[in-house]
């Protein structure tokens, strides 16, 4: 029996040596991240003539998420292949490597140890293909150049060619990528005149391609080892920082045809990806088809109103389209293509399908309005429709004010609309405070189909003066090219004025905490317009307000801003600060 347990007892302990660092062992969690111990070949190595890199850690190591940590400079066309085998770090080249060159692996965070996946941060590996190691380092930030938010996930690059092709035709000689607060270093640099860009690199070919986001330094820079000047010696490592880059979207589009839907058997709808510059062209392949034609406001929809039962009846309809679309280039250009409307009647029992014909047969112009109390001063009473309207009796719209129970005929105005109208607007003296009855009569309006709406009584009451606040903006020093942008605490633009000497004047404002930018409308289109490449033009320049301002009902506010008081890069408040993949924006 003691010989039994003595077996049982040294078969424990075997087993627990041979699991150590395998099972849940308890105690607190392991915070630390694998750490090199050595190399084949070594850190920076020189006259590196290999196709191979062997890394060993501290422990069992693990990859994560490689193909988007790993970062070559110089970049090559095949990235190489890594691997992970115990506690080694294997890296195996694709490419033929260049001569004389130093060049440098960054693995970002993929190292992690095995069991808590804890990352290695900025672990990073350079050798030399020739008898020097490049020290030489370039570092700065990327920057939206609309909001002034930090970009992360941009690659960062440099040309030793100054020409203006070299961006769009080379890949980068040395790159980087911005990390989570948008810095980025460049390592490694021969001392050298080169030019400096940014690109939010979709198509991974490390240069820029048309439709890109991208920033550039418009002037060289210059990357040389700086003399310490207490020994009169050369520094080892340069830190040379840019100015900011600023990270901008030319006013580039693509359009096309996205879809054609027919998710209602009487209206068909053709969307397109964005607003055309010229409206499409449409025609029904069959004469009998009759409908109406709707143009969304920004031209990016197309809606086609089916006005008989026989066309509405027919599952499939055919229509010709001529519009506008994007080559590859970015250039306009017309195409024609047939478009099929399909419309796949939903499969319903015969009580829901009773119950369907039962409401058509019974179906009304539905309204809509708003009208409500603390109606504003300066808007617009608007009426909208459920679908398109072919005749309006005018006659049959009654506006009254109610003061002490009695009704008084208001007169209004109707605003312009087009030839197929689904919105109305009335303009009307409004007295503040006031309130107010609007009466349509049954049958003032008939739609497309025939059908109307039974009579419809809606009240509103307007808002006093009292309950806005006011607030201007002076400029100083003033800036006859700047425009002001009144902003909510989304960072979204609220109101836009021109800057005025004296001062741009904000009204009707609603109680709440506001933010002020600016920016230089220097080609005076009145709007925001970014770069252009073509012409070395760097995005109009923006600049934030650096508090918040906070209005109250029934008080004028007035700022005096000086936008140069203030770094342009440090202005913005922090609360609005986002910081996010240009992707994900």
């Amino acid at each position: 029996m003691k010989k039994q347990i003595f077996i049982l007892l040294l078969a424990g302990v075997l087993i627990g040596c041979a699991n150590r660092g395998v099972g849940p062992q308890g105690g607190p969690k392991d915070s630390i991240p694998p750490m090199p111990l050595f190399s084949e070949p070594e850190i920076s190595s020189v006259n590196f003539t290999g196709n191979r890199i062997e890394v060993t850690f501290d422990e069992y190591i693990q990859l994560d998420n490689i193909a988007s940590n790993l970062l070559m400079s110089p970049p090559q066309q095949n990235p190489p292949d890594v691997k992970a085998r115990g506690k080694k770090l294997l890296v195996l080249f694709k490419d033929s490597l260049r001569e004389n060159t130093t060049y440098t692996i960054d693995f970002g965070a993929a190292v992690c140890d095995y069991h808590e996946k804890v990352p290695l941060r900025g672990f990073s590996f350079c050798f030399a293909t020739g008898p020097e190691i490049d020290t030489l380092e370039y570092f700065g930030r990327v920057y939206d150049a609309a909001t002034l938010n930090p970009i992360p996930g941009v690659l960062v690059g440099i040309h030793n060619d100054l020409s203006d092709t070299a961006f769009v035709k080379h890949p980068f000689l040395r790159i980087a990528k911005t990390d989570s607060t948008g810095y980025f270093r460049i390592g490694n640099i021969h001392p050298g005149t080169y030019r400096l860009y940014a690109v939010d690199d979709i198509s991974r070919d490390y240069r820029l391609t048309i439709g890109e986001a991208y920033a550039f330094a418009s002037e060289p820079i210059v990357v040389s080892v700086p003399v310490d000047s207490s020994s009169n010696q050369l520094s080892a490592i340069s830190d040379q920082s840019s100015a900011p880059l600023l990270l901008f979207k030319e006013e580039l589009q693509k359009l096309y045809l996205q879809r054609t839907l027919r998710e209602q058997q009487h209206r068909v709808q053709i969307l397109f990806s964005a607003s055309p510059d010229s409206l499409p062209e449409i025609r029904a392949l069959n004469d009998t088809v009759h409908y109406y034609t709707q143009y969304s406001h920004k031209g990016d929809t197309v809606t086609l109103w089916l006005t008989d039962s026989a066309t509405i009846r027919q599952d499939s309809l055919f229509f010709e389209v001529r519009y506008r679309q994007t080559d590859s280039l970015y250039h306009l250009e017309w195409v024609t293509d047939t478009l099929r409307a399909i419309w796949r009647a939903p499969k319903l029992t015969a009580k829901a399908l009773e119950a369907q014909e039962r409401r058509n047969r019974n179906r009304r112009l539905e309204l809509t309005t708003n009208a409500r109390k603390g109606f504003d001063l300066y808007d617009t009473l608007r009426i909208n429709c459920s679908t398109p309207l072919d005749s309006i009796d005018r006659q049959a719209f009654h506006l009254y004010i109610v003061e002490d129970t009695v009704h008084r005929i208001v007169p209004f105005e109707w605003m312009p609309y087009d030839s197929m109208p689904m919105s109305l607007s009335l303009l009307a003296a409004w007295k503040e405070g006031g309130t107010y009855e609007l009466k349509i009569d049954s049958g003032a309006m008939r739609d497309v189909y025939g059908v109307t709406h039974i009579a419809a009584n809606y009240s509103l009451q307007l808002k006093t003066q009292a309950d806005y606040s006011t607030l201007r903006v002076r400029l100083n020093p003033y800036i006859h090219n700047a425009r002001i942008q009144l902003l909510n605490s989304k960072d979204q633009v609220v109101r836009e004025l021109p800057a005025s000497e004296q001062g741009a004047f904000f009204q009707h404002l609603q109680p709440d905490t506001y933010y002020l930018r600016l920016y230089l409308d220097e080609n005076g289109d009145g709007k925001w317009t970014p770069g252009y490449w073509d012409e070395q033009r760097q995005p109009e320049p923006v600049y934030y307000y650096p508090e918040k301002i906070q209005t109250k009902s029934n008080w004028d506010f007035e700022e005096e801003w000086n936008y140069l008081a203030v770094p342009q890069m440090e202005s913005k408040p922090r609360e609005l600060i986002k910081i996010q993949p240009l992707n994900k924006k």
